[in-house]
């Protein structure tokens, strides 16, 4: 549930103020959020996500947006996962992809980056399918109705210096696009396994987690 208020800014450990994770559960910290939107280094992100939805007869919103705390068109690194989660939601969350949504996925993430030193101001994260999908798993029509928008994320990404495949649907669909040769970065590309419950319960799983985004730690510097 979602409670106003501030929370309790301290210095991470890579020297920048911050909040803790799930910090997307304060109405007062997801409405700065979105008064960021326009911001110039996000806004054609925004308008991508609207334009998705709009093919898909879908309100403004319920694509969700890059949370405007990412590096936007300026990102060293893209970050590529399944699909948007219940917290990403307009209505019952942030309306955000963001690393400070109040999920499970999105606080491992947060810790491990933290952990790996990569600063996720640096980054950007986005969905192979970027609307949400009726069940958890996105269905085969979903995921071949989403290529098309991959080419126009990736346009809008100038300056990344590796990929991070985070789960089987994006390193899957990944290589598909490499096989039909779609035009790709020249990039480093890192697969690891996706940041939810069902995605860590292989064995191994989270130790691959970590040393993927210590891959993506050492990639962009």
């Amino acid at each position: 549930m979602l409670v106003r208020g501030w929370p309790r800014s301290f210095t991470g450990p890579l020297g920048r103020k911050t909040v803790p994770a799930r910090a997307n559960r304060l109405v007062s910290v997801i409405k700065a959020k979105h008064a960021r939107l326009h911001e110039p280094h996000i806004a054609p992100f925004v308008a991508l996500a609207d334009e998705i939805a709009a093919c898909r007869g879908l309100d403004r919103g319920e694509v969700p947006y890059p949370d405007p705390g990412f590096a936007g068109t300026a990102a060293q690194a893209l970050v590529l996962l399944q699909s948007p989660g219940p917290m990403t939601a307009k209505v019952a969350g942030s309306g955000l992809l963001s690393l400070e949504n109040d999920d499970p996925s999105a606080e491992r993430c947060f810790h491990e980056y933290e952990a790996a030193g990569v600063d996720w101001n640096r980054l950007l994260h986005w969905n192979t399918v970027p609307w949400p999908t009726e069940s958890l798993e996105p269905t085969s029509r979903d995921i071949r109705e989403a290529r098309q928008w991959l080419p126009r994320l990736l346009a809008l990404l100038p300056d990344i210096k590796a990929v991070l495949l985070l789960g089987s649907v994006a390193r899957d669909e990944w290589r598909q696009s490499a096989r039909r040769g779609e035009r790709l970065p020249v990039v480093p590309v890192i697969v690891g396994p996706h940041p939810g419950r069902r995605g860590l319960t292989w064995p191994g799983a989270p130790q691959k987690l970590r040393a993927a985004i210590e891959q993506l730690a050492h990639e962009i510097g």
